[in-house]
């Protein structure tokens, strides 16, 4: 795991409730939102078109095993 995001593993982006996005660690309550108000993603470039989802948070993401609908994005 890198950065300051906390276990992710299993967490589907795009179909996690906005409760489960809050518990993963580093995203809060705030990015949770952003990324229920901004889907579906089709790529984890998406991402980084929500304020505050810098390149690194977005790798962090991935880094912890989040995934993109069910499989992991490319």
């Amino acid at each position: 795991m890198s950065g300051a995001i906390g276990d992710a593993q299993g967490v589907d982006l795009n179909s996690a409730s906005e409760q489960e996005l809050e518990r993963v660690g580093g995203l809060g309550r705030e990015r949770a939102q952003r990324l229920v108000q901004s889907r579906p993603f089709q790529s984890w470039d998406d991402l980084k078109g929500i304020p505050g989802f810098s390149e690194k948070l977005v790798q962090d993401l991935r880094d912890a095993g989040a995934h993109l609908g069910g499989r992991k994005a490319a």
